[in-house]
Formats: structure tokens, C-alpha cells, sequence
């Protein structure tokens, strides 16, 4: 009798660790910051180095998939690493991206 009990509780617990049963995706989203410039030159450079930096970067990496009965994954928007590009850009932290912050940011980019 206890044999079946056991067999009871351990092909479905096997079940979940090997399909993981639950999956919670939680997206973290805020509205997208104004963002002034000091020049059409600074917002233009701001925005060519911003862009560039979203293009996809690939990697490989080899490992072993050992799923979980439970994974929470949160996803952050656009709107949200835009905006914390843009509190990191701007370094005086006045609200407006000058020639020379837009600048660094470009050339930051181009060290990765």
C-alpha cells in the first residue's frame, strides 16, 4: 500500500521538474522621459549612438537546462533602459543632454 502512495506523489512531482509547471513573467514598464537637447547636433548623436548600441549582440554559451518547477522572469520595456540611458547621459543631471554628454555616450559606445 505504501508503494502505491509513493508511486502517486512521485510521477507527478517528476512530471512538474521536468516540464516546469509554473512560469510568471512580470514586465516592468514606465512612461518615457522628455528629454531635452542643448543642440539638433547633440540629440542626433545621442540618438545614432543610442540606436546602434540596441543592435542585437550575439554570444554563445553551453550549459546544462535543469527546469524548476517555478521561474519568474521580469522583462523591462524600451521605455525603461531608454530611460535609465538617458539619467546616465545626462552626468550634471540638469535635465538637458549637452553636445559633450552626447559625445562620451557615443564614444562609450564604440569601446564595447
Amino acid at each position: 500500500m505504501t508503494k502505491m502512495k509513493t508511486t502517486h506523489i512521485i510521477i507527478p512531482l517528476l512530471t512538474c521538474l521536468t516540464s516546469g509547471c509554473v512560469s510568471h513573467i512580470s514586465i516592468k514598464d514606465e512612461p518615457r522621459k522628455n528629454v531635452r537637447f542643448s543642440s539638433p547636433k547633440a540629440a542626433q548623436t545621442f540618438y545614432d549612438a543610442y540606436l546602434s548600441a540596441d543592435s542585437p549582440k550575439r554570444s554563445l554559451s553551453l550549459g546544462i537546462f535543469v527546469p524548476l518547477p517555478y521561474r519568474h522572469q521580469t522583462v523591462s520595456t524600451d521605455n525603461v533602459r531608454f530611460n535609465s540611458v538617458v539619467q546616465k547621459v545626462d552626468s550634471n543631471h540638469d535635465g538637458v543632454i549637452s553636445d559633450k554628454e552626447a559625445r562620451a555616450f557615443a564614444a562609450q559606445g564604440q569601446t564595447r
